[in-house]
């Protein structure tokens, strides 16, 4: 029989979302006329949260190239720009800001959805362990 302690070892609790990291410094390169934009977030996110990002971004307009990637400590935005002098990247980059905040809205109400199901399997289980 597992004890109640063990049992809470289990329980999900409030996921912090991740965030672009503003106290870090972005990377920006330029490369055969495409600039990548490396965007931090603080820490990491987690695998559904980056599957989410890709899912959306390849949805949105067409020349958002932008994905979520592990890298050293923490979760990187890396958005591919062309170089052209008469492209604005400003809406773009809002627009990744804009997603970002979307992803983290829908990974909460996944974990939401998780944490209702969990609460009712133990109220369930509860009866049965008497």
């Amino acid at each position: 029989m597992v004890s109640q302690a063990a049992r809470s070892d289990t329980r999900r609790t409030l996921v912090r979302q991740p965030d672009i990291d503003r106290t870090a410094d972005l990377k920006v390169t330029a490369d055969q006329g495409t600039v990548t934009v490396e965007i931090p977030l603080a820490g990491r996110a987690s695998e559904h949260w980056r599957d989410i990002f890709r899912k959306l971004a390849s949805k949105r307009t067409p020349e958002l190239h932008a994905k979520a990637e592990e890298q050293e400590d923490r979760t990187w935005v890396i958005v591919l720009l062309p170089s052209r002098p008469d492209f604005h990247p400003e809406p773009m980059l809002d627009a990744v800001t804009a997603l970002i905040s979307e992803v983290n809205g829908l990974e909460q109400q996944s974990h939401s959805g998780a944490a209702q199901i969990e609460a009712a399997v133990r109220r369930w289980w509860a009866p049965q362990q008497r």
